[in-house]
């Protein structure tokens, strides 16, 4: 019985962390990417042309969307909704925080990023400077390096588009990552919290490590669903090791009873 006991304390905790500590093909892996910092080396163009690094525009908490701006897809609707929360957040863009938004497609160049940052602006309730919200495009050396920094998995869909999942990436003034907002709907309440943690430093509770485990990326939906056979297996696999363990419990309570009544 104590080697059943040894064997399930050995693998439990792989079979937990397996599914999160596993690369994904198409996802965001903000669990490993949480609490991990970007190169601020990294350098993009804005909508204006101008080179510019990680490092120059990172001086507050910043939040942070990759999309591309021809994408038929989810990248709308997650600008729209990024868009409406700057609007109704009891927080002020440029002041409290700034947004960071880079096509991860290097065939688009600054002119994208200037035409989508004209439709985006151009619609907001409030005011907001160029500054507070800025567009850019890279090669796809620093693509690759800033999608790998925060997990950003993808891949190409037909010749001209990609399967991709949405997300805002919060990050701290020193380069942090301290949160991921999922999806492409976010509340003015979570995105609040998200940009005060950003600005103390402060990575995401540990509530959200459960739901990492507990969801994944669906590429067809193209949105997060709940992950039942990885949970029910969990579930499984947890009460098997209860039931053996209760079994050891019980068999060494027995023994202990039958010394004590032989003396």
């Amino acid at each position: 019985m104590k080697y059943i006991l040894a064997f399930l304390i050995a693998v439990l905790p792989l079979n937990l962390t397996s599914a999160v500590e596993d690369k994904v093909e198409v996802g965001i892996e903000h669990e490993k990417k949480l609490g991990t910092y970007l190169p601020l080396d990294l350098e993009f163009v804005d909508s204006e042309g101008y080179k510019r690094t990680l490092k120059e525009l990172i001086d507050r908490p910043v939040v942070l969307s990759l999309v591309y701006y021809h994408c038929p897809g989810i990248c709308s609707p997650l600008l729209n909704s990024l868009g409406e929360v700057i609007d109704k957040a009891a927080i002020e863009p440029g002041k409290d925080y700034k947004v960071l938004t880079i096509s991860f497609d290097p065939r688009e160049n600054h002119e994208d990023a200037k035409k989508w940052k004209s439709n985006y602006i151009s619609g907001m309730t409030r005011p907001i400077s160029p500054e507070d919200w800025i567009f850019m495009a890279g090669d796809s050396t620093n693509i690759a390096k800033i999608t790998d920094a925060v997990g950003f998995r993808y891949k190409p869909d037909g010749e001209d588009d990609y399967v991709h999942a949405g997300a805002l990436i919060m990050i701290a003034p020193d380069g942090k990552i301290t949160r991921y907002l999922l999806g492409t709907e976010y509340s003015p309440f979570d995105f609040k919290l998200a940009v005060a943690e950003a600005s103390k430093g402060i990575s995401a509770p540990p509530i959200s490590k459960m739901l990492a485990y507990c969801f994944s990326y669906d590429p067809e939906g193209r949105t997060y669903v709940f992950d039942f056979n990885k949970v029910a297996g969990t579930v499984i696999f947890l009460g098997v090791g209860i039931f053996f363990v209760v079994l050891l419990v019980k068999g060494r309570t027995k023994k202990v009873s039958k010394g004590e009544e032989n003396v």
